[in-house]
C-alpha cells in the first residue's frame, strides 16, 4: 500500500463517519417527532458503544443507527449481527449500572436509508422496536 491508497482509506472513513453522523441526526430528530426523548449519543465504555439512549413514558431503549446510500449491499439492519448485539448489551448493562431505571428496557434498531443519490437529505426510515432482546437473540426483523 502506498500514501496514496493510504491517504484514500482515510478519505473513506472519514466519509463513513459522516454518513454515520448524518443517520444518527436523522434518527434522532424522527425519535423527538415520536415522542422520545435523548438520553445520551454515543454512550462509549470498553466493549463498545451504543449510538443513541432514549427513552418515553414507558420504555428506555438503547438504539444502533445503521445508514446506507440506497439498498445495493442489503438493508442496513442486516449489519447488526450476534456480535454487534453482545457488544451493545454489555455496553448498556454497563450504562444501566451507572444509571439505573425502573422502566422497560428495549433494544430497536433504527435503519436510514438515503434515497435520493442527487438529494441525500431524502431519507426513507425503518425503526425495528424491539429488535433482539437482552439475550442477543434475534427478535423482530421485517
Amino acid at each position: 500500500m502506498n500514501y496514496q491508497d493510504n491517504k484514500e482509506n482515510q478519505n473513506k472513513q472519514t466519509d463513513k463517519q459522516k454518513k454515520g453522523d448524518f443517520g444518527e441526526e436523522r434518527a434522532c430528530l424522527y425519535l423527538t417527532e415520536k415522542g422520545y426523548n435523548i438520553t445520551a449519543r454515543n454512550f462509549r465504555t470498553k466493549s463498545g458503544e451504543i449510538d443513541i439512549i432514549a427513552q418515553n413514558a414507558e420504555r428506555l431503549v438503547f438504539i444502533e443507527v445503521k445508514t446506507r446510500k440506497l439498498l445495493g449491499m442489503g438493508r442496513p439492519s442486516d449489519a447488526v449481527d450476534s456480535r454487534k448485539r453482545g457488544k451493545i448489551i454489555k455496553v448498556a448493562q454497563r450504562y444501566l449500572l451507572q444509571n439505573p431505571t425502573e422502566k422497560l428496557i428495549g433494544f430497536d434498531i433504527i435503519e436510514v436509508v438515503i434515497t435520493d443519490s442527487i438529494n441525500p437529505d431524502t431519507v426513507e426510515i425503518n425503526h425495528f422496536k424491539e429488535a433482539f432482546d437482552a439475550s442477543g437473540g434475534r427478535v423482530l426483523f421485517i
